[in-house]
């Protein structure tokens, strides 16, 4: 959209952000735009700020060592313009609200749920926020070098499954083509970020398949991982990442409920759905939302309420 790059270029100091526990979209779409903004516009103050941590497996990502975590942050700048991306509310970038809540905002996403909470929004329901980003760097005429197509192959990667989602399109599969021809090596990603689960990771999804629950007639799978547990393995929630597909992955499974309870007390819920259950609207119950099957929320109910409203639902 020429509207976000006029924006851009009339802007001096710009922050780029994302959802809290960012994901490989996430991280993808934001580098991508980061790498991109500062290749392209070298006079201008450029950051890309998170409230949390970039992921141990994302970290094979160049440019991922410049992001820079909120509390960290000694100096604060005065920004001038603020690039959302992959997050389907602007409460989901957490602490760093604090910085952009006065700022023209742009918000690029592809989650349905989002309530187009930017002065401008660009929101499409595509794979992905990193195959949005490929397009809107295309638009631009700025070229995507090596490291800007190793970022946004990974988002695309993170958000179609590895390309086994039915999010994924022909243009989908053009976009993954034209980056693998200048350059990007699929297998290498495959194996830094896809096939790269710690070792308590490991640990966890052994938990998640004894201690599962299958309810045959509602075709329903849920596990939930207590605090203390994770809290005890020396876990993060990075180390939950691939849990709610894995315990989906049953022949007989159609839709899953992974609940991971916070140090807070809250818990944070993720669905996933195979065919025809829209997870999306039973994740707005509780104030969450996403896609249609694959959605989240944050919860102050406890496990067996939420158990029974998602039952309930199905």
């Amino acid at each position: 959209m020429k509207e976000i790059l006029d924006k851009i270029k009339e802007s001096n100091n710009i922050i780029i952000s994302s959802h809290v526990g960012p994901d490989g979209d996430a991280i993808g779409a934001g580098l991508g735009l980061y790498l991109g903004l500062k290749k392209t516009f070298s006079d201008k103050k450029i950051d890309f700020i998170l409230q949390d941590n970039v992921p141990k497996n994302l970290k094979f990502l160049k440019g991922t060592e410049e992001i820079k975590k909120f509390e960290e942050i000694k100096e604060k700048r005065e920004y001038d313009l603020a690039l959302v991306v992959d997050a389907a509310t602007l409460e989901r970038i957490g602490a760093v609200q604090e910085i952009i809540k006065d700022l023209f905002i742009i918000n690029i996403d592809h989650h349905i749920s989002n309530p187009k909470y930017g002065d401008i929004n660009l929101v499409k329901n595509i794979s992905s926020t990193s195959e949005l980003m490929y397009g809107l760097l295309k638009e631009w005429n700025i070229k995507i070098d090596l490291e800007m197509g190793e970022a946004i192959y990974t988002g695309i990667v993170n958000d179609t499954g590895n390309f086994s989602h039915d999010n994924v399109t022909k243009k989908t599969f053009d976009i993954a083509g034209d980056l693998i021809e200048s350059g990007v090596n699929n297998s290498k990603i495959a194996k830094d970020f896809y096939f790269s689960r710690s070792n308590i990771g490991i640990k966890l999804l052994g938990n998640a398949f004894e201690n599962m629950v299958f309810i045959p007639e509602k075709k329903f799978t849920y596990y939930y991982l207590p605090y203390s547990l994770l809290e005890k393995l020396g876990g993060t929630k990075e180390d939950t990442e691939g849990l709610v597909e894995e315990i989906n992955s049953s022949i007989d499974s159609e839709v899953s409920l992974f609940l991971r309870g916070e140090k807070d007390g809250k818990i944070k819920g993720s669905m996933r759905s195979k065919k025809d259950v829209d997870v999306n609207k039973i994740a707005s119950i509780f104030g969450g939302g996403g896609h249609i099957k694959a959605a989240g929320f944050t919860s102050n109910l406890d496990s067996e309420s939420i158990i029974e409203i998602v039952k309930d639902k199905l």
